[in-house]
């Protein structure tokens, strides 16, 4: 849940913040995918531990859910790779990259929303695995606890469609030009 909190600001962050200038954006926009990186360490760990220590062990990367997970990691990873290099690293280049770094940005936007949506996917068949494994054919009747984890994830699918749509919004896209600055008389 951290990881999907922290990209949703991060991809916010990147497309509705027009105020500041761009490189500060861009980099506000890597300290938040920064910060997921813990989260997803520790979550891997976690869950390696919680398989591995169970009496009997629990077989690692069996499910739909494991799989996505995988996944997930290494698009994140190979974004955040990319990213890192061609939009922040290649800029103390920026005249002899700029039609480089301009030829990466629909791949990256189209990556980086995928990338999220597919988090998303993951948390959501995780608290479906976890649901039907802990609570059984009592998930049916609808406890409290299958209450909570069908509110939690209504919230991530809310949450998904509306970075969705405001990420995807034409009007919300950074145009450099059109900033203007006033000036007093």
């Amino acid at each position: 849940m951290c990881t999907i909190l922290l990209s949703d600001v991060a991809l916010l962050l990147y497309r509705i913040c027009r105020c500041c200038r761009r490189i500060y954006v861009k980099l506000f926009h890597t300290i938040f995918h920064a910060l997921t990186i813990p989260c997803v360490v520790v979550g891997f760990i976690a869950v390696l531990d919680s398989h591995n220590l169970a009496n009997p062990p629990i077989a690692n990367f069996y499910s739909l859910h494991s799989w996505m997970g995988l996944v997930t990691m290494g698009l994140f990873a190979l974004q955040f790779v990319v990213g890192f290099f061609s939009f922040l690293i290649l800029l103390c280049c920026e005249g002899a990259t700029a039609a480089f770094r301009a030829s990466l940005v629909p791949i990256h936007a189209t990556f980086g929303i995928t990338t999220f949506m597919l988090a998303v996917a993951t948390c959501l068949t995780g608290l479906t695995e976890k649901a039907f494994f802990s609570l059984g054919n009592t998930y049916s009747s609808l406890p409290q606890e299958a209450f909570v984890v069908n509110s939690l994830a209504m919230a991530l699918m809310g949450c998904a469609i509306i970075v969705g749509y405001i990420v995807m919004r034409e009007d919300l896209r950074y145009r450099g030009h059109l900033l203007v600055s006033a000036q007093a008389d």
